[in-house]
């Protein structure tokens, strides 16, 4: 028979008690397993192992299961971020409890509670399905994290057009026409933020274009000029999983510079705090850039060849 811990973390990292007994483990086992903390008590008859999910663990604790935008940021897709833990429970649920203490009965804040889990269709013991999780995005989200959350679904987990569609349909009537606005080209939800301000300002962009010797940037707004969406990962100080791109990023810019264009990099912060001048600030550099190549049609640019200077200093005798 394998460890009781083993038996958890194989199941989905949570098991009930009364689970427990019927795979013949008992209760010394159990009370032996938490003794030498092996195991912990999540919330009343539910046991898990100190490697789970912290979003997991709060959402048992809660007495449901991982919903909306939480339940897709578990599933590793880089979706914005919200202060509430979105959990999901059945109808007849009753003593909810804190995520943080199982203790204490659910607070008014840091939760938000929905009542809509039919469990069988589909995830796991902590959190809904992907579909599951979208049509409640969809259901009770604004238009930009749902579109956000449904681009990131196409593009990190290579969704079909048509798959989406059958979500959008469990999803209310009045989002269907959000559809239309999902990209599988948003590599994050800044890009999908700034995507959707070209759109609606009715700004031309090209995204994802290819640049010889550099590779993809993530908008072409003019005929030299180019807008990148910096992430955490694009700063010096990054200290996450994979290396900073804050000098690959600069020796990118170089090569753009070399041929003439101009890189304008944007952070999250100026996305989501000042949209209003990121666009005045690409509109400008853009009708600079068509002003610049209408004067190079007609005079195209030559680079000059380079001369030797002479010293100022005097030359000491041979």
């Amino acid at each position: 028979m394998q460890s009781i811990e083993a038996v958890i973390r194989r199941s989905g990292f949570f098991l009930r008690r009364r689970d427990l007994l019927a795979m013949g483990y008992s209760d010394d086992g159990i009370a032996a397993a938490l003794a030498s903390k092996r195991i912990f008590r999540v919330r009343h008859g539910w046991y898990s192992v100190p490697d789970a999910p912290e979003a997991g663990i709060r959402a048992v604790r809660v007495g449901g299961r991982l919903t909306s935008v939480s339940a897709l940021e578990s599933y590793g897709l880089p979706v914005p971020r919200r202060r509430e833990l979105h959990v999901t429970v059945v109808e007849t649920s009753s003593r909810l409890r804190s995520a943080d203490d199982k203790r204490t009965r659910l607070p008014n804040a840091g939760v938000r509670v929905h009542w809509t889990d039919r469990r069988g269709q589909g995830g796991s013991v902590w959190r809904v399905s992907v579909e599951d999780a979208l049509v409640a995005v969809l259901s009770d989200e604004s238009r930009f994290v749902a579109i956000a959350c449904c681009s990131a679904v196409l593009r990190r987990l290579g969704w079909s057009a048509d798959r989406m569609a059958a979500v959008f349909r469990r999803a209310p009537e009045r989002v269907w026409p959000w559809l239309e606005l999902v990209s599988d080209l948003d590599d994050s939800h800044g890009e999908t933020l700034l995507r959707l301000a070209f759109v609606e300002a009715r700004m031309w962009f090209e995204q994802q274009f290819v640049v010889r010797g550099v590779g993809h940037i993530d908008f072409r707004v003019g005929p030299h000029t180019f807008v990148e969406v910096d992430g955490a990962q694009h700063d010096p100080s990054w200290i996450g999983d994979t290396e900073s791109s804050f000098e690959g990023d600069h020796d990118r810019d170089t090569t753009v510079a070399i041929d003439g264009g101009r890189v304008l990099r944007y952070t999250y912060r100026q996305l989501y705090r000042d949209l209003p001048r990121v666009l005045a600030a690409i509109r400008r550099t853009v009708a600079d850039d068509l002003e610049l190549t209408a004067r190079r049609a007609q005079h195209p640019y030559r680079p000059r060849a380079s001369r030797k200077r002479r010293s100022s200093e005097p030359q000491l005798p041979r």
